[in-house]
């Protein structure tokens, strides 16, 4: 039965040996169907396991938020909607636990690892909102979101192109009154783009000027969003609906931008 143990654990070696680097490489192809064949390459590794690897649970939380945001256009902000819809919600309900689940084991037992808390950080946010954003806000989520935020500011502030200004800045764009607040969103979201002037970080500066009627610094940093470069994977995962967006809502202020010179020739 020693050699039975034995080959077991040479097995299970092995299968990770295989697995692993195979699902890594379309990790880094990124893309939905590549997303979702990591989820299930480092499920079976996992499973083969007799004690879980840290560092697996990390990548499967790390996929799961992947397929997430690809499918969900990364719950991002919009400059006239939520987009926590009942087809989204349910991409969250089915598979942020899971990711939760992996990603709070993965950072406790890894927690300088700045990785681990932006995978934690994303899979909080989507276990979330499959419950509605404002909802779960109010039911006391909001605190730990803001913590997450605030976490990887604290760790690693150019981590992912300034990931954590970013979440933060969303968090106040979002959030519920008493959380919620714009200057403060616009102030991390300026933050954001000062660390990296990505695809991302552009656009949420666009949207959150949008939000305060900044007419033309949002159409500016809509213009420049569509130009920009997404500046890591998780930007790539939804690139193209950001592109959509600043189209639709560049237009939109511009559109405003003139109501607003015609009142003013009016008044003259």
């Amino acid at each position: 039965s020693d050699m039975a143990a034995a080959f077991i654990i040479v097995a299970a070696a092995c299968t990770q040996a295989a697995l692993t680097p195979r699902a890594d490489s379309l990790m880094a192809r990124r893309g939905l169907r590549s997303l979702e064949e990591a989820v299930d390459l480092y499920e079976k590794a996992l499973a083969v396991e007799t004690k879980p690897d840290p560092m697996l649970q990390l990548k499967l939380a790390d996929a799961l938020n992947g397929v997430m945001r690809v499918k969900t256009n990364a719950n991002t902000l919009v400059v006239d909607r939520l987009l926590d819809t009942p087809v989204n919600k349910e991409v969250w309900g089915k598979l942020g636990p899971r990711a939760l689940e992996l990603a709070t084991e993965a950072r406790k037992a890894r927690p300088r690892d700045v990785r681990a808390a932006a995978v934690y950080a994303d899979a909080y946010m989507f276990s979330c909102s499959s419950k509605g954003i404002i909802k779960q806000a109010l039911q006391g989520a909001a605190s730990v979101f803001k913590a997450n935020a605030e976490r990887l500011i604290n760790m690693d502030k150019k981590y992912d192109n300034g990931v954590g200004y970013a979440l933060l800045g969303a968090f106040y764009a979002v959030a519920p009154w008493p959380y919620g607040n714009m200057d403060l969103a616009a102030k991390n979201m300026d933050m954001a783009k000062k660390v990296a002037p990505t695809k991302r970080n552009l656009y949420y500066v666009g949207v959150i000027a949008f939000k305060q009627k900044q007419w033309e610094r949002a159409t500016e940093h809509f213009r420049l969003a569509l130009n920009a470069r997404p500046g890591s994977p998780t930007e790539w995962d939804f690139a193209e609906f950001m592109e959509s967006e600043c189209k639709r809502a560049a237009a939109m202020a511009q559109t405003e931008l003139q109501k607003c010179t015609a009142a003013s020739d009016t008044r003259r």
